[in-house]
Formats: structure tokens, sequence, C-alpha cells
């Protein structure tokens, strides 16, 4: 956390396409000047409209100017997630493209508040009501400003334009409610203790958020702990197996609980790489033969084959914090110890599995003693931690207040003004 004073809107760097996007080829299209930029990577040199350059900055003034943006054409979406893709986007500031380790690096320069109102509808979708807006920008601005990860300081940008950091798919999304947003908190910030917080967010809590130091190495922070996600009672305890199999089988009265909108009426609300809306209970099955493979292949194992996944771990939301995988491994039995959220999440599933708050059944073929199916029924999506994007949607469709929503979701917090 940074401490406050003398602060002022910053000029910040997001990395549009990275080093490990591994992309080689781009067309910008300069919306003012019609001007074309195919961009690409040949014989490890950075080209640019037939020249071999090593770098260039392409400079847009948004201020006071109408239809004034970049086309790209195109860029990943959901970059390492199941939910990954290639789509175009709009963006205004300034371009800087430069080779990195083969590959396309193209950084955007852009003051905080025009960054922010495009984050409010990459994480979501335009037609959400204000006071979710208003409240996601808040979320959004302190996180950023508060700059507790520093995830890409190898590259000197800010922050990456995806779910890593926070979703910026530029002005595709932009809505006049969205920029109306960012200009009534503007300069707003959550603080603790006169520090800006390290705000956190996902799309579902499940029912129940979690405490932060479950999900990230360090210390515990008072505003982000884990609550239940309902108006009669915020607190509960940390979750035992018994507990967890109970809780998921019947769901408690909460915000996020999709099951109170109408089929079809959730998607409208969310973000444009979004598809399922199954967040708050979903299953999701995968056979011996695909889980094997993929155990393998992503934690470096050689199993035969998985004989049982053991939660060992749970944190006050019911994801599992460290798993126990056996099976057999050249007719011995061997064991893969997890230990953390991400990586459960990571190693499970062929992409990325919505959270790790789950529990596993199995089915069998002709009486064999080796599982052939797993059948994973969860909640959530994402970590957990801190602001329920979903639950925050219901309450600002309930008539909650932004700062409302915010004080439910982050305990112990002020709301305050730290620039003009």
């Amino acid at each position: 956390m940074i401490e406050i004073s003398n602060f002022q809107e910053p000029i910040i760097s997001v990395g549009i396409i990275l080093p490990e996007d591994k992309q080689n080829k781009l067309l910008i299209v300069d919306s003012l000047n019609q001007k074309e930029f195919k961009i690409s990577i040949e014989k490890n040199n950075l080209i640019v409209n037939n020249e071999s350059i090593n770098s260039i900055l392409l400079k847009r003034k948004f201020k006071n100017i109408e239809n004034s943006y970049f086309l790209l054409d195109s860029v990943i979406a959901g970059r390492g997630f199941h939910w990954q893709k290639k789509i175009s986007i709009k963006i205004e500031g300034d371009l800087h493209i430069s080779k990195n380790a083969g590959s396309i690096f193209l950084v955007n320069k852009i003051p905080l508040e025009s960054y922010l109102m495009c984050v409010a509808t990459s994480e979501m979708g335009g037609k959400c009501p204000s006071a979710f807006l208003e409240a996601q920008t808040i979320a959004a601005r302190s996180w950023l400003i508060a700059a507790a990860e520093k995830k890409h300081k190898d590259l000197k940008i800010d922050v990456c334009n995806d779910d890593c950091c926070q979703r910026y798919q530029g002005i595709n999304n932009l809505t006049s409610l969205s920029k109306n947003a960012s200009k009534t908190t503007f300069g707003v910030v959550l603080t603790h203790k006169n520090s800006i917080c390290d705000t956190r967010y996902s799309k579902s809590c499940g029912g129940h958020s979690e405490n932060n130091e479950n999900v990230w190495r360090g210390h515990h922070k008072k505003y982000l702990k884990g609550i239940s996600d309902n108006a009669i009672n915020r607190s509960h305890n940390l979750m035992n197996e018994e507990d967890f199999v109970s809780w998921i089988k019947n769901p408690p009265n909460s915000f996020c609980n999709d099951s109170i909108f109408k089929k079809g009426e959730l998607k409208k609300y969310l973000g444009s790489v979004d598809e399922s809306e199954s967040y708050f209970r979903w299953s999701w099955k995968i056979s011996q033969i695909k889980l094997t493979k993929n155990i393998n292949k992503k934690a470096l194992t050689n199993f035969d084959n998985i004989q049982t996944i053991i939660p060992i771990k749970r944190g006050l939301s019911g994801r599992i914090l460290k798993l126990k995988i056996v099976g057999e491994s050249s007719s011995k039995n061997s064991e893969l110890i997890l230990n953390t959220e991400y990586e459960i999440r990571r190693i499970l599933h062929p992409k990325f599995l919505l959270s790790s708050a789950f529990i596993i059944k199995t089915t069998f073929y002709n009486n064999n003693s080796i599982p052939n199916n797993f059948i994973f029924k969860g909640s959530g999506w994402g970590h957990g931690v801190g602001l329920c994007q979903i639950g925050a949607l219901r309450m600002a469709l309930d008539g909650k207040s932004s700062i409302q929503i915010l004080r439910h979701y982050f305990s112990s917090i002020k709301v305050k003004k730290i620039y003009e």
C-alpha cells in the first residue's frame, strides 16, 4: 500500500500485446487519418509497412477529438484461461510498438481515468447499472494505484490488458454510463489506515469470499477478509469437508446466486468474452484418460492413471488451498501435492478451472478399481477475494449505492478523493 500525499492523475503504461503472446502479425488502423500500419516480425526484425525499424511511437490526441482511436486487429483476450480468444479492439492514447523476445510488444500510454472508463465495461457488460460501474471503477482505481503486486515490472509496464491484471478492451464497450462512473468517482479510492487499499475482485465468489492470505502469499489484510455474500450474515468459520459438501448441495441465499436471473438475462451484464452463465454453481466432467494426460503435461508427472483426488485444506469460502492427487506410476502408488488454489485450477483443467471451490465425484466401469470419469461440482468463478462482481451487480439492481456495495465486500474501509 502507498501513502496518500499530493497525488495527481498518472499516465499509465498498459501492455496490450506481451512477449508471451508470441504474436508476429498485427494490423493497426489510425481512425483519424485512415492510415494503416502493418506490423510483423520477420527474420527476428520488426517490420512496419515493409520497413525494418527498432520501434515506433504512434501518438494520439484523445482530448476533445471525436472518433479518434487506433483499431488493433487482433489481440488476445482471456490470456491463458479457458475463455481465451482473439478480439479486435479500439484504443485511445499513444502506442509504443517494439520487438521483445522475438515477438511484437505493444504498450498503450493513457491517462488513468481514460483507462478506467474502459475497464468497467471490459470487466462486465455495458448495460450494468451506474452503482455497479462506480463501485467497479473505484475498486479498479484503488488496485492500480496501490500497485502492490507489480506483476510486470520486468517489462516496465504498470498493468497488462487482461485478467492477469484488469480487463482493458479499449473503447469497444464504452458507454455513457461507464464514462459517467469515471467522472462521478474521479480520483476516489478506498483506504485503510490512511493507505490506499490493494482491492481485489473476481466474477463470482460463489456465496462466500476468501481471505487474501489464503490465495496469495503475504500478511492478512483486514479489508480483504472473507465474508458471507448475503445481507443477513457476513461472518463464517473455516469450512471443513462435511460443511462444504452440504453448502454446495444447499446453496445459501447470496447476492451472487445467478439462479435469480431469468434464462439469458445475466448474459447482457457480463463482459464480452464471458459466455457461460453457470458461475454460482457449476459442474464439469473429464475422463480418466484426459485428466491423467492433462496432469502429466502441466505438472510434469508420469502417472499411468489417477486413483483419487483428496482436498487437504479448504479456506473460508470452501476453496481448496491444498490438494493431494493419488495415482499409479509404473504400477506403484504415486502422489502429487498442489499447494495453491491457482495451481489446483491450472493443473486439473486443460485450460483453467473456474475455481478451486469444488467437490469431486467419480464413476467406475464394470467394477474397475480405477475411476473412468471425474466429476467436479463447484461454486464461483475466480479467486473469490474482495468484491464479487455478480454479487455487486445484484446489489446495484436491488437499489444499493456504490458505497454500500464497496462497504459490503471490503471491511474497515474509508472512501477518499486523492486528486481532482
